[in-house]
């Protein structure tokens, strides 16, 4: 496997962490997150210069490491070519509100946004669930909208509040993390939950919600910091193999 995750404290590094984050718009593509050219990441600067968010008119699958621009927390194209996304807004506003978040992501997940038209929360039934034991995922169900706006942005990063992840009714989902990696494992964690209690529903058995302090002991014991580290290398090797495998692939870094 030629893949070295990116350094994260040098000036230089910004072009590594998104070729990182470039990697991970395919990863989530291969994860069930793709829906044409919509869906995107963004990297908050390490500079307090505002996001590097991906460039418009791509699908997540077609994502290289030079295809994101600079945007100021105002909407602002400082650097770089291409579309801004519609939805910048989103970013941005988590960004101001979450100190803690150096990524977000938004896709139109397939079973999260189902799940997100509907009224039940996500439950923390299987592994994957209980990455978000702790804050839950809230539903955001003031508009079935785009998030185009700055007062829907606002409002996303208040009802998202801690959470790792927030469903968007009728529309998909957004999710985040400290670094590259919290974020595609949120994203990833997120479809694969909701998948599995869509199924559980469809199954017409009575279903069990774990115990909630079990459920946050057993986030603790199966995803600290090596655990992420092992998952991000295994989606990375998933990604190199398919892309190998693609005849006539686009080489990306």
């Amino acid at each position: 496997m030629g893949y070295t995750p990116g350094i994260y404290h040098q000036d230089e590094s910004i072009a590594a962490v998104l070729s990182d984050v470039a990697r991970a718009h395919r990863i989530l593509e291969l994860e069930g997150h793709g829906d044409m050219s919509m869906g995107h990441l963004s990297y908050r600067d390490p500079f307090g210069r505002g996001m590097w968010l991906k460039r418009g008119n791509l699908a997540l699958s077609e994502v290289a490491a030079d295809d994101f621009i600079l945007v100021d927390l105002d909407g602002n194209v400082l650097e770089g070519t291409g579309l801004r996304h519609l939805e910048w807004p989103l970013h941005a506003e988590i960004f101001k509100a979450r100190p803690d978040v150096n990524v977000v992501g938004h896709s139109h997940a397939h079973y999260a946004t189902v799940l997100g038209a509907a009224d039940s929360p996500l439950q923390p039934y299987n592994n994957h669930g209980v990455w978000f034991a702790e804050h839950g995922v809230p539903r955001f169900s003031d508009t079935s909208h785009i998030i185009t706006t700055v007062p829907l942005g606002v409002e996303v990063a208040k009802q998202l509040g801690d959470s790792e992840a927030i469903l968007l009714a009728n529309h998909g989902v957004a999710f985040v993390g400290h670094d590259v990696i919290e974020a595609t494992l949120a994203g990833i964690f997120l479809e694969k939950a909701a998948k599995f209690q869509l199924d559980l529903a469809a199954s017409t058995l009575s279903a069990v919600i774990p115990d909630p302090e079990e459920s946050l002991e057993k986030f603790r014991r199966i995803y600290p910091r090596k655990a992420q580290l092992n998952f991000w290398m295994y989606f990375n090797r998933k990604l190199e193999d398919a892309e190998a495998s693609t005849s006539g692939k686009v080489t990306h870094s």
